[in-house]
């Protein structure tokens, strides 16, 4: 029944959109306004206390009701999926910006590509803008927005919808989404507990979420992103979902803090540095330039000696012209070892830097990796519930 009743769900949504601000959601973020004012006593006990009053009544509610629809007669208990599943799901609550944001920009209309995306973000922050970005700001913005609001609306939904028994998981999964939003700004203990409670449900939904964007897309790419860059985001969770998607699309979604400067060599390069520094002392290196290419490295008295030479141990006209002195302590395993780890790193993904920037082909890219990441879920959920009849 979950799969037909997320099936009935998924095209009552398409057909007649959920309205962003409803009745039910109002409702919730009043709840959840209540218990934060009423119950501001400073007190961490307090804030869990109004948390669980604003997030798990509600979803014993929608637990206890289920289960009395069930015990009525099944066809009520699938309507009843149907309806939380109708108000829970949000895709069509964002989809339309990425529809607009693509006519807008095939038209070559830029101005009226800011305006949407402002429209877009001005509805979750009021003190955003958009007058300033560039093509490839816009739709890195709108890439990364949509690959968020897709997991937090939809993915993240449908996951603890399978988990939980009845629309129960989907109600808890909303209604900690919607705590984490009110309270997320606040410094006390009721943002901390909205912020700490909201990761935990969304610790297996958002690495769920970034193995789904692999298998649609490029996988060794998405499976880098999340393995390498999420770390960099002060949100693991979302830097999970942002960077995978990011590596399923081939695309650099948000820039990165500037890497250290370091000095690097080619496989080749660090060869002839193995041939140069482990030669042996006072004997021309191969590959080393032509006497006369370089002044002549006779030690003249006072003059400091090679590095890595004791002083006075080198006598005076002892180095010939065109030779190198070892380094101490440079051994041909070190260098082999050096050659080795550089022609590795040839072989990883390509750096952030290197990859492309956003463009409108890229935008249209990623509604395409959405669905099919719903399909793919679907069609789990789909062997789950042929599994479930089966037993």
């Amino acid at each position: 029944m979950s799969f037909f009743a997320l099936l009935l769900a998924f095209l009552a949504e398409q057909i007649r959109p959920l309205p962003r601000h409803n009745a039910v959601h109002e409702a919730a973020r009043s709840l959840i306004r209540w218990a934060g004012h009423a119950l501001d006593a400073g007190s961490a006990s307090y804030a869990a206390f109004a948390w669980a009053l604003a997030v798990v009544v509600p979803t014993l509610f929608v637990l206890a009701l289920g289960s009395l629809m069930w015990a009525i007669h099944p066809i009520f208990s699938l309507l009843f999926h149907v309806l939380v599943l109708w108000f829970t799901l949000g895709f069509r609550q964002f989809s339309h910006y990425f529809t607009e944001l693509q006519l807008a920009l095939a038209r070559g209309d830029l101005p009226l590509a800011r305006r949407h995306l402002h429209d877009w973000m001005r509805s979750t922050d009021e003190t955003w803008t958009s007058d300033t970005l560039t093509l490839p700001e816009i739709c890195r913005t709108a890439i990364e927005e949509g690959v968020v609001a897709s997991h937090r609306n939809v993915y993240g939904v449908l996951f603890w919808y399978a988990v939980l028994p009845g629309p129960a998981g989907a109600a808890l999964y909303r209604l900690a989404g919607m705590a984490r939003h009110e309270w997320a700004a606040r410094p006390d203990a009721f943002g901390n507990i909205a912020r700490r409670a909201f990761a935990v449900l969304d610790w297996i939904p958002a690495r769920m979420t970034a193995i789904g964007f692999a298998i649609v897309g490029n996988f060794e790419e998405a499976l880098y992103g999340w393995r390498q860059r999420a770390a960099l985001w002060p949100d693991p969770q979302r830097g999970i979902v942002v960077e995978s998607a990011a590596g399923a699309l081939g695309v650099r979604l948000t820039p990165l803090p500037p890497k250290p400067l370091l000095l690097t060599a080619t496989a080749a390069t660090a060869a002839a540095a193995a041939r140069v520094l482990t030669a042996p002392f006072g004997a021309s290196a191969p590959g080393s330039l032509p006497p006369g290419s370089f002044p002549s490295a006779e030690v003249a008295p006072g003059d400091v000696p090679p590095v890595g030479v004791p002083p006075g141990s080198v006598p005076p006209g002892s180095v010939p012209p065109g030779t190198v002195p070892p380094l101490e302590g440079v051994t041909p395993e070190m260098a082999s070892a050096a050659a080795a780890s550089d022609a590795g790193a040839a072989n990883e993904p390509p750096d952030d830097a290197e990859r492309r920037l956003p463009d409108p082909p890229a935008l249209h890219a990623a509604v395409g990796l959405l669905w099919r990441s719903v399909v793919l879920w679907m069609f789990l959920l789909l062997l789950l519930s042929l599994a479930g009849w089966a037993t």
